[in-house]
């Protein structure tokens, strides 16, 4: 019978070394035995004859290596992973850019609405204040024309009022749109944009008026001139919209009326529906 030849202690270092993984951080060098002896690897020489007690500690780190091997994917699996991984980023990365650039275009566009609405009454406010809108009781009528784009239009529209034409039973195909705005309805469109507006209170002219100096008696008559009599509160009763998508014209025609006049509402009496066009 052949003599056995006894175990050496590199044989068994190297077979760890050969399961231990790649990682360097992750390598233990040191075993534990039942004694709770720490015995480090490195430091036992390779000719060294192995003790019984590190045979058994050594068993037990090859089977629990092994152990951790099996858990581990193959490479393959590791392989199409990572493929996967690396695919979903670079969807992430295309859509990262396009997200942004929607949510940048929306930002544009909701700024060059608001740009546009403070345009519009602004200019209403001026109109408001001329000389030309006299408010003597009755309400005035003032028109804005605007070009817009269809887009243009419908992001400021859209939505708002209560739309006349086109609509399913009134010529659906119309080219132009027609849209009607009550007190509330303004309030909604303009948002933060609708201020206080003011104009002002004038007399009526064009009443005859006794003079002296003319006529057999001495006494004459012309007629007097209407005369700017101080600041008023002006209220916006309503809108009538009017857009042409193919001129892009959009007229707006805007009833204002002094706060507390009235006229035709049973203000002062003056049932005339002045306009104010520009």
């Amino acid at each position: 019978m052949p003599a056995v030849q006894p175990l050496q202690q590199s044989t068994l270092i190297n077979s760890l070394n050969r399961m231990q993984p790649s990682n360097d951080s992750t390598k233990k060098r040191s075993i534990t035995l039942i004694s709770g002896e720490e015995v480090d690897l490195q430091t036992i020489s390779s000719d060294a004859p192995v003790r019984s007690e590190v045979v058994e500690a050594m068993k037990a780190r090859i089977i629990e290596l092994e152990d951790q091997l099996a858990t581990r994917p193959s490479p393959a699996k590791r392989a199409r992973k990572s493929a996967a991984s690396a695919t979903d980023d670079a969807s992430n990365a295309e859509a990262g850019p396009s997200s942004i650039s929607t949510a940048a275009s929306t930002k544009a566009d909701e700024k060059k609405k608001k740009v546009q609405l403070k345009k519009i009454f602004d200019q209403l406010k001026k109109e408001c204040k001329k000389d030309t809108c006299k408010f003597q009781g009755s309400p005035k009528t003032i028109k804005i024309d605007e070009v817009l784009q269809t887009a243009e239009f419908e992001a400021m529209f859209g939505g708002k009022g209560t739309l006349i034409l086109p609509t399913p039973t009134n010529k659906p195909k119309s080219t132009v749109t027609i849209i009607e705005f009550n007190k509330v309805q303004i309030a909604d469109f303009f948002g933060g944009e609708l201020k206080a507006l003011k104009g002002n209170r004038w007399s009526r002219g064009g009443v005859p008026v006794r003079t002296f100096g003319g006529g057999f008696g001495g006494f004459g008559s012309t007629f007097a001139k209407s005369v700017k009599q101080g600041s008023c509160d002006v209220e916006i009763r309503s809108c009538d919209v009017n857009y042409s998508k193919n001129g892009m014209k959009c007229t707006m025609k805007f009833e204002v009326a002094q706060v507390g006049g009235g006229g035709a509402y049973g203000g002062y009496g003056d049932s005339d529906d002045d306009g104010c066009y520009y």
